[in-house]
């Protein structure tokens, strides 16, 4: 077998442990290929010859992987994600044991899930239009600020980050939202635009109750203006009910579409997988692309198998 491995050095508290699934996938006849990302070597240098591999192998944070799997896009070659960064959200959509022993043998056998990607697009302060695949979720307001707040810490004090920098911002900024999707057109004011093509955040809670990563769909949500205070409500309704079946969400405002155009007044901040859009005019827009990714899953995946 041969096997490619992109893996992020400097990508979280985790990175070390693709060693030891390293020694732990080797076998006798392989071949094993790392090559690490970083100011040395770019993401589309590291997969230029990706299809002569068996396997792929990403491995670091959430925006590290969104990087190297918007390249991937349509390779057909078998992907194996490896978490080793702060958050770890799409490893924890995908659903496969995380113990680096077990996701090696999950890698030789190779069963996949066929699953869509979402594609951002934005208008910066040049007026240039400029786009990027993304895994979980983009967006603008609240979110980006948190990101942004929590990035200088993330790497050292891990998710308690994301949870100091939402203390440190108890009034966020209100802006009004006009949402176009799939011919429809919804105004709406709010603390924050979010587009999602995963649907768990932290906790296994899931911020799009009806969220697939195969219905050709992205999901859209608007938090209403209010507090940090204010989202008790919406905070307690997802502890008690994370699969948000039950209770819903409170005070989140939520779409389906394969497309949507969202224009934010005034500017907010965005975000994608937790990487920060900086000089954005507030205009931003999102896609599902269908089937693009073939993922390596286990019996444990949330993911149903090809």
């Amino acid at each position: 077998m041969r096997c490619l491995i992109i893996h992020n050095l400097a990508s979280g508290p985790h990175s070390d442990e693709i060693f030891t699934f390293m020694h732990a996938l080797a076998s006798s006849g392989d071949e094993i290929v790392m090559r690490c990302i970083g100011s040395g070597m770019e993401p589309e240098d590291a997969v230029t010859d990706v299809k002569s591999f068996d396997r792929v192998v990403v491995s670091g944070g959430d925006g590290t992987v969104a990087s190297v799997l918007d390249r991937l896009r349509g390779c057909d070659v078998p992907i194996l994600v490896f978490p080793s960064g702060t958050a770890n959200l799409y490893f924890s959509n995908i659903g496969n044991a995380p113990d680096a022993a077990a996701l090696a043998l999950t890698c030789r056998e190779g069963r996949t899930a066929t699953v869509d990607m979402g594609e951002l697009y934005w208008v910066d302060e040049a007026g240039a239009t400029r786009r990027h695949g993304f895994i979980n979720i983009a967006g603008s307001g609240f979110d980006a600020t948190i990101m942004q707040k929590a990035a200088p810490q993330k790497n050292e004090i891990g998710e308690i980050a994301y949870v100091l920098s939402a203390l440190a911002t108890p009034e966020p900024q209100v802006s009004h939202f006009t949402i176009e999707h799939d011919g429809k057109v919804d105004e709406l004011d709010g603390i924050s635009c979010m587009v999602g093509n995963t649907a768990q955040i932290q906790n296994e809670i899931n911020l799009f109750p009806d969220c697939r990563m195969d219905d050709g769909l992205i999901d859209i949500a608007v938090i209403e203006p209010t507090t940090l205070v204010g989202l008790l409500p919406t905070v307690a309704a997802a502890i008690i009910d994370p699969a948000g079946k039950g209770l819903g969400r409170p005070q989140i405002k939520t779409f389906q579409a394969k497309q949507a155009k969202i224009t934010c007044t005034p500017s907010l901040g965005m975000q994608f997988d937790g990487e920060v859009i900086p000089n954005n005019t507030g205009i931003f827009g999102a896609r599902a692309l269908p089937r693009c990714l073939k993922l390596i899953v286990d019996g444990f995946s949330n993911l149903k198998a090809d």
